[in-house]
């Protein structure tokens, strides 16, 4: 009797070890899951605040562009004009404005940036450059003061291992009163919702 009741314990005892083995094997398979989508949701999430930010620069310096190059053509027509050249002067002082606007926002969308790095967002280096060529912390402009753009596509790439973004840039069409930006999120070739890939 004692002796079955001494296997009885022993059994029991048994059960209890494999079972808190096993709850124990299953909250750090948890813990490591949990680790891993915290991961994954840092990075979707600086992927969407990062090209929230890149986007209004874009669309700004689209706008400006845009005004820039059609205030140097009403120039050009205005210097054959007889009595227009008091105009063309004024369109410079309206084009210095519109320069400082675009180094303005050039600092804000730096410093927005780092304040990203900060947070520990897995940035892409390349987005501290800028789309823009710069000569120092200037732009480097074109004839027609234009801002330049280095390319007209691009992509940024999120790392945050395991996981790999990338973010995909067609700035052709961006020069325009209402600037055209499109975006193209990837996650390891699979396309990411719609509120990253929107325009």
């Amino acid at each position: 009797m004692n002796n079955q009741r001494g296997e009885a314990i022993l059994f029991c005892v048994l059960i209890l070890v494999v079972l808190s083995g096993l709850l124990t094997l299953s909250g750090l398979e948890l813990q490591r899951n949990f680790l891993s989508m915290k991961k994954r949701t840092n990075l979707f999430l600086c992927v969407k605040e990062s090209k929230g930010e890149l986007n209004n620069y874009m669309k700004l310096m689209g706008r400006t562009n845009w005004a820039l190059k059609n205030i140097s053509k009403a120039q050009v027509v205005a210097a054959f004009i007889p009595g227009l050249q008091g105009a063309a002067l004024e369109a410079d002082k309206l084009k210095r404005a519109l320069k400082t606007i675009q180094q303005v926002s050039l600092m804000t969308y730096m410093t927005k940036i780092f304040e990203l790095r900060k947070k520990a967002c897995p940035l892409d280096p390349q987005m501290a450059l800028t789309p823009f060529e710069l000569k120092g912390a200037q732009y480097k402009r074109g004839i027609d003061d234009v801002a330049l753009l280095r390319k007209s596509t691009w992509t940024y790439f999120y790392l945050e291992k395991p996981y790999l973004l990338t973010l995909k840039v067609d700035a052709s069409q961006f020069e325009r009163i209402s600037p055209k930006i499109i975006f193209q999120a990837e996650e390891k070739g699979a396309t990411l919702s719609s509120h990253l890939s929107s325009r």
